[in-house]
């Protein structure tokens, strides 16, 4: 009965650590969409550029941290949604200077976007899409 215990014990142990994993995700290329008003849809899209960074989002999902060559940057998480239609998260964010963004990560399609709208003039709203290179839990 002890093992049996100990067992359990170790796998609740086991479980909860990995619930509460980071999870990683380096980035290889960014793209940078614009709104278009009259087509309803982010389509002004620049060049796919190279463009090397890591996310990271703790295992409580509460802070997303994004580091690049140049800077570390810090986004609270306010709201989490789970998308059914595309099998991924989306997260309501505020980052470390105060700009409001939305996130969505999508590893099926090895994705993450950061986008910005809700601007006075809607052609400022954007959507950057960075294409995950390799993605894992800690």
């Amino acid at each position: 009965m002890k093992k049996l215990i100990s067992a359990l014990f170790l796998v609740f142990i086991t479980l909860s650590i990995r619930a509460q994993s980071t999870l990683h995700m380096s980035t290889s290329y960014k793209q940078i969409c614009y709104w278009n008003p009259s087509a309803s849809l982010f389509d002004k899209c620049g060049t796919n550029d190279e463009y090397p960074s890591l996310f990271t989002l703790n295992g409580d999902e509460t802070m997303f941290t994004h580091t690049t060559k140049d800077i570390k940057s810090s986004y609270y998480i306010s709201k989490r949604d789970y998308i059914s239609s595309c099998s991924c998260y989306s997260y309501a964010v505020t980052s470390d200077v105060g700009n409001k963004y939305t996130f969505i990560v999508d590893l099926e399609k090895d994705a993450v976007k950061i986008l910005s709208s809700g601007h006075k003039d809607e052609n400022d709203d954007y959507d950057i899409i960075f294409t995950i290179k390799s993605h894992w839990k800690e």
